[in-house]
């Protein structure tokens, strides 16, 4: 017996659409203000941090904490995920507002389960919509269901900045992709092959920097401009901004700011 789509944990018809309308709500939402890109849109709404852990057991969470939404995402992931878990925490911000002011964490057990996975349609329907995956399919590939290959996988997840896996599993989920051709054009997602993917992505023009991880340190404008201001007012040491702006990879050269002979680290 072949693969279902429940066994590749794609969501009911009913399901689908009814987030698919709540994802186009939100991306039109943000348009409107010329925001489109999911990393720009959750510096709009939250305190942002990207940073490498040193595992993997952690893709991102969101937490509310004096008054503002903060989230974090792992950037120790390859950038299409992170980009995904990026959207999967949008959907908590928009819609889950209420429980993270009231738990400051969702907890992935049986009472915020179903919410986690209405975050997870979430992710495909905002950052792959339908209409538009359609009209770069057949602007790309234009090929038979039966006949999808790695390259036209390929092509679609680099235009819309997703992860190979992601893009393979939302074709099917379209009719795009023949459902049989899952476990053969899946395996270019595994590590065993990631250098062929990369090749592939490279002779088909595109850059491979979705598909490594970024191991991105960046925080918040915010917190930079507070790092800032805080110096140039006295109220931190030099030593102190060398530390805030060490967590994002930064020093205090690159702001103009040099070391004064009798500075410490409070």
């Amino acid at each position: 017996m072949g693969l279902s789509k429940k066994d590749l944990k794609l969501p009911d018809e009913p399901l689908r659409l009814k987030i698919k309308e709540l994802a186009d709500e939100a991306r039109y939402r943000f348009s409107k203000k010329g925001i489109v890109d999911i990393f720009d849109i959750l510096e709009d709404v939250a305190f942002f941090i990207r940073k490498p852990l040193e595992t993997y057991d952690i893709s991102g969470f969101t937490t509310y904490f004096n008054n503002e939404f903060i989230v974090f995402l792992n950037s120790s992931f390859t950038l299409g995920h992170e980009r995904f878990t990026a959207a999967h925490e949008l959907y908590h911000i928009l819609y889950n507002d209420d429980l993270l002011k009231k738990e400051k964490l969702l907890m992935n057990d049986n009472v915020y389960r179903d919410e986690d996975e209405r975050a997870n349609v979430f992710e495909s329907e905002f950052l792959m919509p339908e209409d538009y995956v359609k009209d770069l399919f057949y602007k790309l590939v234009n090929t038979n269901k039966d006949e999808v290959e790695v390259r036209h996988v390929v092509r679609l997840n680099s235009t819309l900045k997703v992860s190979y896996k992601a893009m393979l599993k939302r074709l099917i989920q379209l009719d795009l992709c023949n459902i049989s051709l899952y476990e053969k054009l899946s395996t270019y997602g595994t590590l065993d092959k990631k250098e062929e993917l990369r090749e592939i992505t490279k002779i088909e023009g595109y850059d491979i920097s979705l598909i490594i991880p970024s191991n991105v340190s960046y925080v918040s404008k915010e917190y930079l401009e507070i790092a800032k201001q805080n110096y140039e007012k006295g109220k931190i040491s030099y030593g102190k901004i060398t530390e805030l702006l060490g967590f994002i990879n930064e020093t205090p050269e690159k702001y103009g700011y040099s070391e004064p002979e009798d500075d410490e680290i409070v």
